[in-house]
């Protein structure tokens, strides 16, 4: 199936101009050449040419024919001669025009020099006899005539006679203009009228092209401003797109907020209520009283959690986080980590960095890590160690926050069930859990809030064998920055 014709014309190609330059060059050659033969007819004949030109007719008639007598005849006739004859060698007459001359050798000396000789001769001469034309005289003898002699092919020569007045006659110009002349006058208006119809040609295509150039550049320059627009539109949908479906998502973070927020603080509370409802309706035995109270106090200590880590995001969206970092040394950080949480064990080495000191919030980093092994137990961990080492342990699958340059590395590795690959990238989000986990969704969120603030990075590696958390933060020497070898 063949496509739409293309509304482009092509730039008009140097040959409408090379034709051109033809035509003009065909259209001088024929006037040029009109007026050389104009020039010519208008110049005397010379005798030379009318005596060749007439042998040459005449030795033709003869030659070709094969009664003398009758071809001599025809001769006289076709070339309007006074006459005409055939000679032999010897210069005797054996054709002619002129009967009585027929068997007689001809009377100039000079003409038979010239006929036995076998040359071309013309001579003006008075006759010795007379020229007779269909019995009679039409030169009388002692008359002037041109005689002129030319061999034949084979033998013999041709003999003719003319008329002085009726040679000069001949030899005027025929005067006016010439058929000739004519003709190349035409040849030279037609070259001329088709090199005048390319120009125009030449010059409407040239218009043409440059009408449709213009509309063209019009076009490109409208085409280019609607893609500018179509990408500017394409840029806004992308944009309101994304605006839309990231309030989606808020809405459904909200959503599920609402319904981890109505489960998290439902339980407990319906739990101490109903322990309370209990304790105030039942007689109870000192034992069961005693595990009724142990059991509602753990809920309300997991309600208070829950308000609190809600407060604390809260804090952090409104005002931003903001801690005072000083430097700290590297011993006493591993310390202050071995009691963080109660639950955890230390896999800690106070003497492997002597002599560095970590900037950083001790209080904040300690929160971190309590709520990092809070996480590894709330999520099926048996055992969690925390260790601090001068050099990473893991290699990242997610990092959040930028590494500083010189670091001691703070980890908490657990031996859980590990974190699913397709979650992964949303751990450190709010609100977001895997849905068969308890909790709130908040607390690697508030991780990565206060890890950020403390100018540091946290980096997860995760497997089925368990995960590991790994916190970045700037150490420096006594005497300068130490730049740790990773």
């Amino acid at each position: 199936m063949k496509g739409p014709k293309s509304n482009l014309v092509r730039r008009p190609s140097s040959w409408w101009v090379v034709l051109a330059a033809i035509c003009a060059a065909l259209t001088a050659a024929s006037a040029i050449a009109a007026i050389v033969v104009q020039r010519e007819s208008a110049a005397p004949i010379g005798e030379g040419e009318i005596f060749v030109g007439d042998v040459a007719s005449a030795s033709g008639i003869v030659s070709t024919s094969s009664d003398t007598p009758s071809a001599v005849r025809q001769a006289r006739n076709e070339l309007g001669v006074e006459a005409v004859s055939v000679l032999d060698n010897n210069g005797v007459i054996v054709a002619s025009t002129s009967d009585p001359l027929v068997g007689e050798p001809v009377s100039n000396s000079l003409i038979a020099f010239g006929a036995a000789d076998r040359r071309f001769m013309a001579l003006a001469a008075a006759i010795e006899d007379d020229l007779w034309l269909d019995d009679v005289v039409s030169q009388t003898a002692g008359t002037v005539l041109y005689q002129v002699v030319s061999p034949l092919e084979g033998a013999g020569s041709v003999l003719l006679h003319y008329d002085v007045t009726e040679l000069i006659g001949r030899r005027a110009s025929p005067g006016g203009v010439q058929p000739l002349s004519f003709q190349l006058l035409g040849l030279a208006a037609i070259f001329g009228v088709l090199g005048i119809a390319v120009l125009i040609g030449h010059s409407r295509a040239a218009r043409r092209y440059r009408k449709v150039a213009l509309e063209s550049e019009i076009l490109r320059t409208n085409s280019i401003e609607l893609t500018r627009a179509n990408a500017s539109l394409e840029q806004a949908r992308h944009q309101a797109e994304e605006a839309l479906a990231l309030a989606e998502e808020k809405i459904r973070i909200r959503s599920e907020f609402v319904l981890m927020i109505n489960h998290e603080l439902r339980t407990p509370l319906t739990s101490v209520v109903t322990g309370a409802e209990l304790l105030r309706s039942k007689n109870l035995s000192d034992m069961d009283r005693s595990a009724l109270l142990d059991a509602m106090v753990a809920d309300g200590s997991r309600l208070q959690e829950i308000i609190d880590q809600i407060l604390v995001v809260a804090r952090i969206e409104n005002r931003g986080l903001s801690y005072e970092l000083t430097e700290v040394p590297y011993e006493e950080v591993c310390r202050a980590l071995e009691s963080a949480h109660s639950a955890a064990s230390s896999t800690n080495d106070p003497d492997s960095s002597a002599g560095v000191s970590v900037k950083t919030d001790i209080g904040a980093l300690c929160l971190v890590v309590g709520s990092l092994v809070d996480n590894a137990f709330t999520h099926g961990a048996h055992q969690v160690s925390i260790g601090c080492e001068p050099r990473p342990q893991v290699r990242p699958q997610l990092v959040v926050g930028e590494r500083p340059e010189s670091a001691i590395f703070i980890t908490v590795a657990d031996d859980g069930p590990g974190i699913d690959h397709e979650f992964l990238p949303r751990i450190f989000e709010k609100f977001e859990k895997s849905s068969f986990s308890s909790g709130t969704g908040l607390g690697l969120y508030m991780a990565r809030m206060i890890v950020e603030a403390l100018e540091g990075s946290l980096s997860v590696e995760t497997s089925p064998a368990g995960t590991t958390f790994q916190i970045s933060i700037p150490a420096m020497s006594a005497r300068d920055r130490v730049e740790v070898v990773t």
